[in-house]
């Protein structure tokens, strides 16, 4: 279950609504024994055979089976770093932004839209490159994204005008989302269910940790011009597409199930054979995978409230640390007169944060089974909202520490240890509330993660936009505990749908109970 929990949130959206139709109406197939020929079509009043990889013969293209355990790690690997590399892109506007206004005569409010427009693409790129990996496969989604991410951050570096390099910054993230949106799902095709916890877990630890490393890039390369810290970023996510285009094979079953069908028509000289995705592509084209694929989370978000306020409420969280990224200069300036390199490094709370609180999932996955035993064997999705009764109090406690210790007599290391704090908090708000949104929506958790990853972008996009101009009009003190007290607000939520969660499960159109 931990596996098939941190499958689920790290895809978000891998899975489009497409998908999840298809798995259902073929659920009783999977059943079946796994052979190789099923016949399940007529073609011009013959029968035809739908190629499935069978169990006991390892064919040549079902690769998952003939790959190394080395080999395996080698491709989670790259893809993980390419996904801290497209989030650590999002962040590393912060301290550049300085020369950025000097540069083009902009105002500070402008100026963070470098930051908001990255944020809104990786949130909205899911719901139309998701659809594109279910359709054409892994590979092509992987090498087309990355490739046209690069392109656009060549527009952010080298544009002349402040418009080009925004439009460059949306773009960029709008297609380096699909390493937030499809690389979960290449992860979880190499790897089985009882192997997939390690892998996995670190995929999903790099979506936090890219955005506390980009200001420390930012951070080192201060004193020289701006453009070289997206230089060096643009360097590096190159250097991942040349390795990806040579290393990094299609592992999306479906498409891999085509190349066998071609093998099996020619060698047998027989076109009855075909694989599923080939008639699916026949049936359904891009764009109507892609409206499919944005309608169900839209109808989640407007039609079951309970899925509204558990999306707010990731949202809030991520969308504080954005904020960071327009406070934490002004703040550690102001009060301990810190440098550039200084600045940088004060993220490092919340990203230590976050890894000492990751390796705790698989102890809630232990205390979720006994939960089940002691409930006879039953399971309900509010079993899984304890890694939130956590983060629902560690969230404000960290603000608070941060609030009340951002004073110039008090040592600097007083409000990171804060920050420290709520990062854990933030990593156990997403951990119980991502959980919950797989097992309690199951054939619709895909949808369900789509919506949780738009609204939480769209957030953390709006919040830097007046982050600082509160922290300077309320003062940093009031400022941060006003946003401490927001997330008071929010303790009750975890208790609250413990309770009347089964209630509030019944009345949406979306839940799903097995």
């Amino acid at each position: 279950m931990v596996a098939e929990f941190q499958i689920a949130s790290a895809q978000s959206s891998a899975l489009t609504s497409t998908e999840e139709e298809h798995c259902s109406i073929n659920s009783d197939k999977a059943a079946k024994p796994d052979l190789e020929l099923t016949s399940e079509r007529k073609n011009d009043g013959k029968q035809s055979h739908e190629v499935t990889f069978n169990e006991d013969i390892a064919d040549p293209e079902d690769i998952a089976r003939h790959m190394s355990t080395a080999r395996r790690y080698y491709i989670s690997s790259l893809i993980t770093f390419t996904s801290m590399v497209i989030t650590m892109i999002s962040s590393s506007w912060t301290l550049p932004s300085t020369h950025i206004i000097e540069h083009f005569h902009i105002s500070h409010e402008v100026s963070t839209l470098g930051i908001t427009l990255y944020v809104f693409g990786l949130g909205i790129g899911p719901l139309f490159l998701s659809p594109l990996s279910e359709l054409y496969g892994r590979r092509i989604t992987f090498l087309y994204a990355l490739t046209l991410s690069i392109i656009w951050q060549c527009l952010t570096i080298w544009s002349k005008t402040i418009t080009g390099v925004m439009f460059g910054r949306f773009l960029s993230g709008f297609f380096g989302s699909a390493f937030l949106s499809v690389a979960g799902g290449a992860i979880a095709d190499i790897f089985d269910k009882d192997h997939i916890g390690i892998p996995m877990a670190i995929y999903t630890t790099s979506a936090f940790l890219g955005p506390s490393l980009g200001p420390i890039i930012g951070g080192a390369l201060y004193h020289h011009s701006y453009k070289w810290t997206f230089i060096t970023l643009l360097i590096t996510s190159g250097c991942c597409l040349v390795m990806i285009i040579f290393t990094i094979p299609e592992t999306y079953k479906p498409m891999l199930l085509i190349r066998k069908a071609k093998r099996l028509r020619k060698e047998k000289n027989d076109q009855r054979y075909y694989a599923v995705l080939e008639v699916t592509r026949e049936q359904t084209s891009l764009l109507s995978a892609i409206f499919l694929s944005t309608k169900r989370p839209f109808g989640l978000l407007l039609r079951d409230r309970m899925m509204g306020v558990l999306c707010f409420y990731t949202g809030l969280e991520l969308a504080i640390i954005y904020l960071y990224f327009v406070a934490f200069p002004y703040v550690f300036k102001k009060l301990y007169n810190f440098g550039p390199m200084e600045i940088a490094c004060s993220y490092i709370g919340i990203m230590v944060g976050m890894i000492l609180s990751a390796p705790t999932c698989l102890l809630f996955q232990k205390t979720f089974e006994w939960r089940v035993q002691r409930n006879n064997g039953v399971k309900t999705p509010e079993m899984r909202f304890e890694p939130l009764f956590y983060g629902a109090f560690l969230t404000p406690v960290g603000l608070f520490i941060f609030a009340f210790t951002c004073y110039k007599h008090v040592h600097w290391i007083a409000p990171i240890i804060g920050s420290a704090i709520f990062g854990s908090g933030v990593y156990f708000v997403f951990t119980g509330v991502f959980a919950y949104t797989v097992d309690a929506y199951r054939r619709y958790a895909a949808s369900g993660m789509a919506c949780n990853t738009f609204v939480r972008c769209i957030m953390a996009g709006v919040f830097p936009l007046f982050g600082l101009q509160m922290y300077k009009s309320m003062g940093v003190n009031w400022a941060g505990f006003l946003l401490a007290m927001v997330t008071v607000a929010m303790i009750p939520v975890p208790f609250l749908f413990t309770k009347y969660g089964a209630r509030l499960r019944a009345k949406s159109p979306y839940a799903w109970d097995d």
